[in-house]
Formats: C-alpha cells, sequence, structure tokens
C-alpha cells in the first residue's frame, strides 16, 4: 500500500477531499465521491450519504473520468495551493509531529467515543442498563458459580434462560478480566443464527462459522489476526459442532494459543468420539442443557462432565414452572396399537435380538454390534411408524383445525419401514397406498387437504429456509410446523401452544426437549397442550412396548396440570411396569 501527505502551502485550513477508485482485472470503474463522518454520533444520530457511479452504467463513465483525472492531479501534485509528499518524506519533515503522541490506541479510541457522545458519566451503571435485562437469581448464582470455579454446565430446563445466563457470565468476567475471545458451538445451523442475533444485541464483534456462510474462513482469520494485535473490544465466533471439529476452523483457532472461553450449547450433542478426543484445554468452559446426559453411554457421560466439570447450577421445569417462567401445560396421551402385520415384525425382530443379546438389549449400544443396532432401530421404527398414528391424528385435526400456533413431531421414519420389502420378501399388506411413504409427507398432505396452513422445518432446509419458516409461523402467515428432529433444541419458538407427539424414541432427552419447546411463555398464552401418540396393548406382547411408553407417560404427567386425571387413568399401569412408582 503507497501512501501520501498532502500539506497546505499556507498552512491554513486542511486537504478535505473524498475520493475513491476501484477497478477490476476486466477494466471496469467504480468511483466514490463524499465519505460519511465515523464518530459515535455520527453513526447513531445524523443522516449522511456519498456517491457512487459505475463505469458500466451509460452517462456515468463521463463522472469517472473526471474523478480519474482530478485523483491523477491530487496524486502527483499537481495543486496550486498544496504539496505532496510520501510519508517517509513527510516523517523526514517533521510534517506529522504535531500529530505525536504517547497515549495508546485504547487511550485514543476511548476519546473518540467520547467525542461521539459517548461521555463517560454516561456509561450504564448495572447489568440492566449495560445489557437491557435484569438477572433472575438463579441465573446470577449460576454465573457467579462457574466465574469462581472456570468450568460447569448450567443445566437449566428449557426456556428458562440458559442463553441470557451465559451473556451474564460473560459480561461479568469481562467486567472483573477485560475484553475476552468467546468461542461457541452449536448443534446446527439455525442455533448459529440465533446465538448471534442474541449476541449482536450487546456486542458487535461477531463472526459465523458454518457452511451457509462461505466466507467465514477469511472473516475467522481477519478477525483473530486483529484481535491478537489490539485485543480491545471482545471477539465471539459461533460456529456449529461440525465446522469446530473441521481441519480448517482448528488451523485458525490454534493461533489463539488456547486464549479463549469454550461454551457448547446443548453440550450433550458433543458426545462422540471425534467430538469429545477434540474439546479445546482452555481455562474457562462451559456447558449449557437441559439434558446433559449422553443417553445410554454412562462412560461418554463421565468423559462430558469430567471435562466441564460437573453440574454447577441446575433449575427444573417444575420450579420453574412453580415460579412463572414457563407455562403451564396439560398432557393428554392418545392411545394408539399396533396392526396385526406390525406386531407380528415386531416380534419377530424382539426374537432375533434377544438371540444375539438375551434380555438385557435396551441398557445401552455401547460395545452392540452394527449388526445388533440396527435390528434395535428397526424394531424401534415399528412403533414411530404405527399406521394407526395416522388414523389417530386425522381424528385429532378435525377436533384441532380452527387452532393456531401448532408444531407436530413426526418420526424419522416411513410408516411400517422395515416391513414393506425387507430382505426376507415380506410385505405389510395396507390397503391405503401411502403406506411406503415417509410420515411426515403423508401428515403433510393431510394438512394440505383439510386447509391448514402448515410448513415442514427438518435438516434437508436450509437456514434461511428455516428461518423463513420460522418467522412465518411467528407471524401467523401459517398455522402450522412440521418437524422430524431439527426443533429437538434450542430453538426458540415461544408462540408454540399445541404440540402432537407422533413418535418419540426411548431416549428422555428428546421428549423432554420437547416438552420444554411448548412451555416459553409468549403474550397471550395462556396454557400449552401436548397430545402424545403412545403405543399400548394389553397383550403379552405388549410388555416391552408398555414400559418404554408409560416411562414417557410417567415423566410428562408429574408437572401437568391434569396430572391427577392422568394418575386416575394410569396408575395402575404404572405400578404393574415402572419399577419406580408414581409418588402419591
Amino acid at each position: 500500500m503507497e501512501v501520501r501527505v498532502i500539506v497546505p502551502n499556507n498552512n491554513l485550513g486542511l486537504f478535505h477531499e473524498k475520493i475513491a477508485l476501484f477497478y477490476d482485472e476486466l477494466g471496469d470503474t467504480i468511483a466514490i465521491n463524499g465519505s460519511n463522518n465515523e464518530t459515535q454520533g455520527s453513526v447513531e444520530h445524523n443522516l449522511e450519504s456519498f456517491s457512487t457511479f459505475r463505469s458500466w452504467i451509460n452517462g456515468q463513465e463521463l463522472y469517472i473520468d473526471t474523478f480519474k483525472e482530478q485523483f491523477e492531479d491530487t496524486w502527483q501534485g499537481n495543486l496550486n495551493e498544496y504539496h505532496m509528499l510520501s510519508l517517509q518524506e513527510a516523517v523526514d519533515d517533521d510534517v506529522l509531529r504535531e500529530y505525536e503522541t504517547d497515549e495508546s490506541i485504547k487511550t485514543l479510541y476511548s476519546k473518540l467515543s467520547r467525542h461521539g457522545g459517548l461521555e463517560k458519566q454516561n456509561e450504564p451503571k448495572n447489568e440492566t442498563e449495560r445489557l437491557g435485562f435484569d438477572p433472575y437469581d438463579y441465573q446470577k448464582v449460576a454465573a457467579e458459580t462457574w466465574m469462581e470455579k472456570s468450568k460447569g454446565i448450567i443445566a437449566f430446563a428449557t426456556g428458562t434462560g440458559k442463553t441470557k445466563t451465559a451473556i451474564y457470565a460473560f459480561d461479568q468476567l469481562m467486567k472483573k478480566e477485560g475484553a475476552k475471545v468467546f468461542l461457541i458451538t452449536v448443534p446446527d445451523k439455525t442455533l448459529v443464527e440465533q446465538w448471534s442475533k442474541e449476541l449482536l444485541n450487546y456486542w458487535g464483534n461477531l463472526v459465523k462459522c458454518y457452511s451457509e456462510n462461505n466466507q467465514w474462513v477469511n472473516q475467522l482469520k481477519n478477525k483473530i489476526d486483529y484481535w491478537k494485535l489490539e485485543p480491545d473490544e471482545p471477539l465471539f465466533i459461533v460456529t456449529t459442532n461440525q465446522t469446530f471439529h473441521g481441519e480448517k476452523f482448528t488451523r485458525q483457532i490454534k493461533k489463539l494459543n488456547k486464549d479463549y472461553v469454550f461454551l457448547a450449547d446443548e453440550c450433550h450433542r458433543l458426545g462422540t468420539d471425534n467430538l469429545l478426543n477434540s474439546l479445546p484445554s482452555v481455562e474457562r468452559r462451559l456447558g449449557l442443557s437441559a439434558t446433559p446426559s449422553i443417553y445410554m453411554s454412562e462412560e461418554k457421560t463421565d468423559r462430558l462432565f469430567n471435562y466441564f466439570g460437573g453440574i454447577i447450577a441446575e433449575y427444573s421445569l417444575e420450579k420453574a414452572i412453580e415460579d412463572g417462567k414457563l407455562t403451564q401445560y396439560e398432557y393428554h396421551p392418545v392411545k394408539v396399537r399396533l396392526s396385526d402385520d406390525e406386531m407380528e415384525k415386531y416380534k419377530e425382530l424382539t426374537h432375533k435380538i434377544v438371540k444375539m443379546l438375551g434380555n438385557d438389549d435396551e441398557n445401552s449400544l455401547e460395545g452392540l454390534s452394527l449388526e445388533a443396532q440396527m435390528l434395535l432401530f428397526k424394531r424401534a421404527r415399528i412403533i414411530y411408524g404405527a399406521y394407526d398414528k395416522i388414523i389417530k391424528l386425522e381424528s385429532l385435526l378435525d377436533k384441532l383445525k380452527d387452532q393456531r400456533n401448532m408444531l407436530i413431531y413426526c418420526g424419522a421414519t416411513s410408516l411400517s419401514e422395515g416391513i414393506a420389502g425387507d430382505d426376507e420378501g415380506n410385505e405389510l399388506d395396507q390397503s391405503n397406498t401411502e403406506a411406503s411413504k415417509k410420515q411426515i409427507e403423508i401428515v403433510n398432505q393431510m394438512l394440505k387437504g383439510k386447509g391448514i396452513l402448515a410448513a415442514q422445518y427438518t435438516k434437508d432446509e436450509n437456514g434461511n429456509e428455516r428461518q423463513d419458516r420460522i418467522d412465518a409461523f411467528k407471524n401467523g402467515v401459517i398455522d402450522t410446523l412440521v418437524a422430524i428432529k431439527a426443533l429437538d433444541e434450542g430453538v426458540d419458538i415461544p408462540e408454540i401452544s399445541i404440540g402432537i407427539i407422533m413418535a418419540s424414541s426411548g431416549n428422555p432427552r428428546e421428549f423432554i426437549q420437547r416438552r420444554g419447546r411448548l412451555l416459553r411463555k409468549s403474550a397471550g398464552k395462556e396454557i400449552a397442550i401436548i397430545y402424545d401418540m403412545v403405543v399400548l396393548g394389553e397383550e403379552s406382547e405388549y410388555d416391552g412396548i408398555n414400559m418404554t411408553e408409560l416411562k414417557r407417560i410417567g415423566e410428562f404427567s408429574k408437572a401437568a396440570k391434569n396430572r391427577n386425571e392422568i394418575l386416575d387413568e394410569y396408575q395402575e399401569l404404572f405400578d404393574r411396569y415402572l419399577e419406580e412408582k408414581e409418588d402419591e
């Protein structure tokens, strides 16, 4: 870069011209004339503008030629009242001495900020003024504990403010120790956008590192390089678990020499060998999750807890509802049965599983062969995709078709998957020719047929499509969202007031997260209603299914407003199938 200094011959006035010229390799030119003042006061309050001209627009090339000539005359020093010096000449001739100072860049920047209208005496005095919210006592205690220990998992119920707690903790840390780099990793693209939007309410220096920002590598490199040069404002790096684990991201982060704060949202999603092995050995670590244990893996749960230093703060769903932080809810199990053919296939798979594993097939997937895991998944999909669920849904939608703000969770399965066209040639004889379609496709068709405005929200939609559908739902353009797993964690849509769960795994984390999705507070929302399709039967072949499904009913009923009604109906089954009886 070449810099020249223009000096007025009579030492009066100053050179205040503002012209910029940009050329591409094809010879196209953009000229800019004028500029905005960039003090804080100007940026926040002034109405300013500058002009641009493009050589490929008819008539504008004449202006560009004029600016080129003007720039060239200036650059060559062909101005009557001014003379031109190289930067070295300006230094040698002491032209710049009057601007010399011993003050640091940070001090000078502070002065510029004050000249822009941000007087020191007007700086926010407390968290409410500085952050725009007043943390609850349980959030303050969690943040203070983390500050003291440097590590920990905050296990608050979904919807009770884990993100706000982290932001408060960040603010307190910087208040004590100065600006920091914060690396935040999340499970998916939607949460990258959600975290970024939230953080930008408080701080401005942020880079989003994920597939839908194709410039993230250069942006991250530049942000880190600048931070190392001038670490005087916080830097936030928000990324997905997948990108976080990648070589391109790791190469840039190494430049920080482990000098950053690491936060993992939905930290249980780090419970794979690859991710657990790549967790950074930084001093400050914070995990957030309503359900931090890793399903069916005590060993990986121990590794995760050891890394983060265990759970340092909890806030239960029951307590949150009692305190008015979450909406009350009613829970309505919808009983479903397997068809004779579905049950026959279920028993057949169970027989194969018992032969392979014995009767202890439900405790852990660790150490199981791929063949055994596939048999378990195949059997579970029969429950997910039971065709009776479609029949029950149609009846339920007739009752709810005038309702708004609905969410329907489908299973990641085809109806009767593993039955139609399996390797033994058996086919399930369904009179409905759509039986082999994915459950979500049939649900979408049913909603359309009933005139219910709905949109699908799954991993198949990109980040922009997902956000558009959330916005359409929040704005009342559509009445219903149909999801598989993409809405299980973190996504903030408090307007949802009716949930229909078509399929649920045996993983408690899944249905706990889904319940939490419905209980966030929203204007005009007095209660949430949850309908849960549960496969139950009185015959002995249902024993294993009943045990799994009743665990979910028992968990959902604990905090439900209609708990007594559920206990009246299901207590006998709880007593028969569950080792841990419901509290009286």
